[in-house]
Protein backbone atom coordinates (compact mmCIF):
# COMPACT_ATOMS: atom_id res chain seq x y z
CA UNK A 1 0.00 0.00 0.00
CA UNK A 2 2.94 2.21 1.03
CA UNK A 3 4.22 1.96 -2.20
CA UNK A 4 0.85 2.32 -4.23
CA UNK A 5 1.07 5.93 -2.31
CA UNK A 6 4.37 6.32 -3.48
CA UNK A 7 3.77 6.12 -7.00
CA UNK A 8 1.02 8.27 -6.72
CA UNK A 9 2.59 11.06 -5.46
CA UNK A 10 5.66 10.57 -8.11
CA UNK A 11 3.27 11.05 -10.88
CA UNK A 12 1.64 14.07 -8.88
CA UNK A 13 5.02 16.03 -8.69
CA UNK A 14 5.38 15.00 -12.29
CA UNK A 15 8.07 11.91 -11.94
CA UNK A 16 7.42 8.41 -14.03
CA UNK A 17 6.62 5.35 -11.80
CA UNK A 18 9.39 3.92 -13.91
CA UNK A 19 12.04 6.09 -11.70
CA UNK A 20 10.68 4.47 -8.41
CA UNK A 21 12.72 1.80 -6.87
CA UNK A 22 12.98 -0.08 -4.02
CA UNK A 23 15.68 0.44 -1.17
CA UNK A 24 16.91 -2.86 1.08
CA UNK A 25 19.32 -2.76 3.83
CA UNK A 26 21.43 -5.59 5.64
CA UNK A 27 22.25 -5.05 9.03
CA UNK A 28 24.54 -8.21 9.80
CA UNK A 29 24.88 -9.97 13.13
CA UNK A 30 27.16 -10.27 16.15
CA UNK A 31 30.79 -10.94 14.77
CA UNK A 32 29.19 -10.38 11.43
CA UNK A 33 30.23 -7.73 8.82
CA UNK A 34 28.81 -6.59 5.56
CA UNK A 35 31.02 -9.31 3.31
CA UNK A 36 28.77 -11.81 5.19
CA UNK A 37 25.50 -11.00 3.31
CA UNK A 38 28.50 -12.13 0.44
CA UNK A 39 30.29 -14.76 1.76
CA UNK A 40 26.75 -16.92 1.64
CA UNK A 41 26.08 -15.73 -1.73
CA UNK A 42 23.05 -13.46 -1.20
CA UNK A 43 24.45 -10.61 -2.87
CA UNK A 44 24.97 -12.99 -5.92
CA UNK A 45 21.01 -13.56 -5.75
CA UNK A 46 20.14 -10.21 -5.60
CA UNK A 47 22.55 -8.86 -7.96
CA UNK A 48 21.37 -11.47 -10.27
CA UNK A 49 17.52 -10.77 -9.78
CA UNK A 50 17.62 -6.91 -10.59
CA UNK A 51 19.21 -5.66 -7.37
CA UNK A 52 22.30 -3.26 -7.69
CA UNK A 53 24.75 -3.27 -4.78
CA UNK A 54 24.66 0.76 -3.69
CA UNK A 55 27.43 1.08 -1.41
CA UNK A 56 28.21 0.21 2.41
CA UNK A 57 27.18 3.12 5.11
CA UNK A 58 30.31 3.59 7.08
CA UNK A 59 31.34 6.19 10.09
CA UNK A 60 34.03 8.77 9.64
CA UNK A 61 35.31 11.72 10.69
CA UNK A 62 32.82 13.93 8.91
CA UNK A 63 29.50 11.76 9.66
CA UNK A 64 28.12 9.03 7.27
CA UNK A 65 30.12 7.91 4.53
CA UNK A 66 28.77 5.60 1.28
CA UNK A 67 31.45 3.85 -0.01
CA UNK A 68 30.54 2.78 -3.52
CA UNK A 69 34.14 0.76 -4.40
CA UNK A 70 34.78 3.33 -7.00
CA UNK A 71 31.75 2.88 -9.20
CA UNK A 72 29.02 5.72 -8.75
CA UNK A 73 26.23 4.49 -6.96
CA UNK A 74 22.73 3.52 -9.03
CA UNK A 75 20.33 6.17 -9.91
CA UNK A 76 17.76 3.99 -11.26
CA UNK A 77 16.16 0.44 -10.19
CA UNK A 78 16.12 -1.15 -7.10
CA UNK A 79 19.18 -1.11 -4.69
CA UNK A 80 20.77 -2.68 -1.91
CA UNK A 81 23.15 -1.74 0.80
CA UNK A 82 25.57 -2.93 3.44
CA UNK A 83 26.03 -1.27 7.14
CA UNK A 84 29.67 -1.35 8.68
CA UNK A 85 28.33 -1.57 12.92
CA UNK A 86 30.35 -2.10 15.62
CA UNK A 87 28.43 -5.46 16.21
CA UNK A 88 30.39 -6.64 19.30
CA UNK A 89 28.54 -3.17 21.07
CA UNK A 90 25.24 -3.06 22.94
CA UNK A 91 22.18 -2.82 20.97
CA UNK A 92 22.03 1.21 21.30
CA UNK A 93 25.61 1.94 20.20
CA UNK A 94 24.54 -0.47 17.43
CA UNK A 95 21.17 1.34 16.86
CA UNK A 96 22.98 4.70 16.61
CA UNK A 97 25.40 3.89 13.65
CA UNK A 98 22.50 2.20 12.03
CA UNK A 99 19.82 5.12 12.53
CA UNK A 100 22.38 7.46 11.30
CA UNK A 101 22.70 5.66 7.48
CA UNK A 102 18.74 5.15 7.98
CA UNK A 103 18.47 9.23 8.15
CA UNK A 104 21.23 9.55 5.02
CA UNK A 105 19.27 6.93 3.07
CA UNK A 106 15.67 8.38 4.02
CA UNK A 107 17.64 11.85 3.16
CA UNK A 108 18.89 11.39 -0.44
CA UNK A 109 15.41 9.35 -1.35
CA UNK A 110 12.47 10.67 0.42
CA UNK A 111 9.81 8.84 -1.59
CA UNK A 112 11.35 5.59 -2.03
CA UNK A 113 10.53 1.91 -0.11
CA UNK A 114 13.07 0.82 2.49
CA UNK A 115 13.26 -2.66 3.71
CA UNK A 116 15.00 -3.71 6.49
CA UNK A 117 16.80 -7.26 6.53
CA UNK A 118 18.62 -8.51 9.71
CA UNK A 119 20.26 -11.59 10.80
CA UNK A 120 20.59 -12.78 14.17
CA UNK A 121 21.06 -9.48 16.93
CA UNK A 122 21.01 -7.68 13.75
CA UNK A 123 17.40 -8.12 12.89
CA UNK A 124 17.02 -7.20 16.82
CA UNK A 125 19.27 -3.76 16.59
CA UNK A 126 17.02 -3.27 12.99
CA UNK A 127 13.92 -3.42 15.01
CA UNK A 128 14.87 -0.90 18.11
CA UNK A 129 15.87 1.62 15.67
CA UNK A 130 12.72 1.47 13.75
CA UNK A 131 10.95 2.17 17.70
CA UNK A 132 13.72 4.51 18.73
CA UNK A 133 14.48 6.34 15.15
CA UNK A 134 11.48 8.59 14.23
CA UNK A 135 10.26 9.33 10.68
CA UNK A 136 12.66 6.48 9.16
CA UNK A 137 9.37 5.14 7.47
CA UNK A 138 10.66 2.01 6.56
CA UNK A 139 8.25 -0.63 4.82
CA UNK A 140 9.21 -3.90 5.95
CA UNK A 141 11.47 -5.59 8.28
CA UNK A 142 12.83 -8.84 7.53
CA UNK A 143 14.44 -10.86 10.86
CA UNK A 144 16.47 -14.20 10.24
CA UNK A 145 17.28 -16.43 12.94
CA UNK A 146 17.15 -13.10 14.94
CA UNK A 147 16.52 -13.72 18.93
CA UNK A 148 13.17 -11.21 19.48
CA UNK A 149 12.73 -13.25 22.85
CA UNK A 150 16.37 -13.31 24.01
CA UNK A 151 19.29 -16.59 23.69
CA UNK A 152 20.49 -18.76 26.35
CA UNK A 153 23.73 -18.15 24.55
CA UNK A 154 23.57 -14.27 25.71
CA UNK A 155 23.50 -15.89 29.38
CA UNK A 156 25.88 -18.31 28.81
CA UNK A 157 28.14 -15.44 27.43
CA UNK A 158 27.49 -13.40 30.80
CA UNK A 159 28.29 -16.30 32.70
CA UNK A 160 31.19 -16.82 31.43
CA UNK A 161 32.35 -13.07 31.57
CA UNK A 162 31.44 -13.69 35.43
CA UNK A 163 34.88 -15.77 35.91
CA UNK A 164 38.22 -15.55 35.96
CA UNK A 165 38.64 -16.28 32.35
CA UNK A 166 37.66 -12.30 31.12
CA UNK A 167 41.32 -11.78 32.85
CA UNK A 168 42.99 -13.90 30.35
CA UNK A 169 40.44 -13.83 27.33
CA UNK A 170 42.51 -10.87 25.13
CA UNK A 171 45.51 -13.24 26.10
CA UNK A 172 44.33 -15.79 23.89
CA UNK A 173 42.81 -13.80 21.10
CA UNK A 174 39.47 -14.00 22.68
CA UNK A 175 38.82 -10.52 23.75
CA UNK A 176 35.30 -10.32 22.10
CA UNK A 177 34.40 -11.96 25.34
CA UNK A 178 35.20 -8.58 27.58
CA UNK A 179 33.56 -5.98 24.59
CA UNK A 180 30.82 -7.77 24.23
CA UNK A 181 29.53 -8.13 27.95
CA UNK A 182 26.88 -5.20 26.96
CA UNK A 183 25.29 -6.85 24.22
CA UNK A 184 25.02 -10.56 25.99
CA UNK A 185 22.99 -8.21 28.84
CA UNK A 186 20.47 -6.56 26.00
CA UNK A 187 20.16 -10.61 24.31
CA UNK A 188 19.41 -12.20 27.41
CA UNK A 189 15.70 -14.01 27.56
CA UNK A 190 12.98 -11.36 27.89
CA UNK A 191 12.47 -10.71 31.45
CA UNK A 192 11.28 -7.38 33.28
CA UNK A 193 13.69 -5.09 33.80
CA UNK A 194 15.59 -5.96 31.25
CA UNK A 195 15.80 -4.53 27.39
CA UNK A 196 14.48 -7.38 25.02
CA UNK A 197 11.29 -6.80 27.52
CA UNK A 198 11.08 -3.17 27.62
CA UNK A 199 11.54 -3.13 23.78
CA UNK A 200 8.70 -5.80 22.67
CA UNK A 201 6.23 -3.74 24.65
CA UNK A 202 7.00 -0.41 22.68
CA UNK A 203 4.52 1.11 20.20
CA UNK A 204 6.39 -0.48 16.60
CA UNK A 205 5.63 1.60 14.05
CA UNK A 206 3.62 0.40 10.75
CA UNK A 207 5.35 -1.92 8.67
CA UNK A 208 5.36 -5.42 7.18
CA UNK A 209 6.91 -7.72 9.86
CA UNK A 210 7.96 -11.00 8.69
CA UNK A 211 10.81 -13.49 10.41
CA UNK A 212 12.58 -16.21 8.73
CA UNK A 213 12.89 -18.72 11.02
CA UNK A 214 15.49 -22.06 11.48
CA UNK A 215 13.27 -25.08 12.17
CA UNK A 216 14.79 -26.63 15.29
CA UNK A 217 13.91 -30.39 13.87
CA UNK A 218 15.56 -29.43 10.08
CA UNK A 219 17.77 -32.47 9.04
CA UNK A 220 20.35 -29.86 8.66
CA UNK A 221 20.61 -29.77 12.69
CA UNK A 222 18.96 -26.53 13.19
CA UNK A 223 19.73 -23.53 15.07
CA UNK A 224 22.32 -24.11 18.05
CA UNK A 225 22.49 -19.99 19.01
CA UNK A 226 18.87 -19.01 19.01
CA UNK A 227 16.20 -21.01 19.87
CA UNK A 228 13.09 -21.58 17.27
CA UNK A 229 10.54 -19.90 19.74
CA UNK A 230 12.82 -17.07 20.33
CA UNK A 231 12.84 -16.35 16.45
CA UNK A 232 8.92 -15.79 15.86
CA UNK A 233 7.96 -11.64 15.89
CA UNK A 234 4.34 -12.71 16.37
CA UNK A 235 5.29 -13.67 19.95
CA UNK A 236 6.55 -10.17 20.80
CA UNK A 237 3.78 -8.39 23.00
CA UNK A 238 4.04 -5.47 20.75
CA UNK A 239 3.46 -7.59 17.27
CA UNK A 240 1.00 -9.93 18.14
CA UNK A 241 -1.61 -10.06 14.98
CA UNK A 242 1.15 -7.90 12.86
CA UNK A 243 3.60 -10.34 12.04
CA UNK A 244 3.86 -13.53 9.98
CA UNK A 245 7.03 -16.11 9.93
CA UNK A 246 8.49 -18.58 7.32
CA UNK A 247 10.07 -21.90 9.10
CA UNK A 248 12.75 -23.25 6.71
CA UNK A 249 15.37 -26.18 7.03
CA UNK A 250 18.59 -24.35 7.89
CA UNK A 251 21.05 -23.56 10.70
CA UNK A 252 21.97 -20.11 12.34
CA UNK A 253 24.09 -19.15 9.21
CA UNK A 254 22.92 -16.62 6.49
CA UNK A 255 22.17 -19.01 3.30
CA UNK A 256 21.74 -18.81 -0.60
CA UNK A 257 18.41 -19.98 -0.10
CA UNK A 258 17.91 -17.37 2.42
CA UNK A 259 18.65 -14.81 -0.61
CA UNK A 260 16.07 -16.37 -2.69
CA UNK A 261 12.97 -15.83 0.02
CA UNK A 262 14.20 -12.75 0.68
CA UNK A 263 13.81 -11.39 -2.71
CA UNK A 264 10.06 -13.26 -2.97
CA UNK A 265 9.26 -11.39 0.22
CA UNK A 266 10.41 -7.89 -1.14
CA UNK A 267 9.23 -8.27 -4.65
CA UNK A 268 5.78 -9.52 -2.72
CA UNK A 269 5.30 -12.73 -4.30
CA UNK A 270 2.53 -14.92 -2.80
CA UNK A 271 4.03 -17.10 0.17
CA UNK A 272 2.31 -19.43 2.34
CA UNK A 273 3.24 -18.84 5.61
CA UNK A 274 4.68 -22.03 7.42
Amino acid sequence: MKKLYALLLLAVIGFTPSLYADRMVLVQGYLGSPSSWLKSGIVRVLSANGWQLGGEFNHGSDGVRLLTFNHPPPVSGNAFYTVNLPTEAPVHVQSYYLGSYLKQLRKDHPAESITLVGHSAGGVIARYTMVRVPGLDIERLITIASPHLGTDSARLGRLVGETPLTLIAPLVGAGTLNRSQGLYDDLLPAQPNRMLYWLNRQPHPEAEYISIVRDQNSDLGGDWIVAQESQYLEKVAALRGRALSYVVPATHNLTRADGWLILDLVEERVLRPL
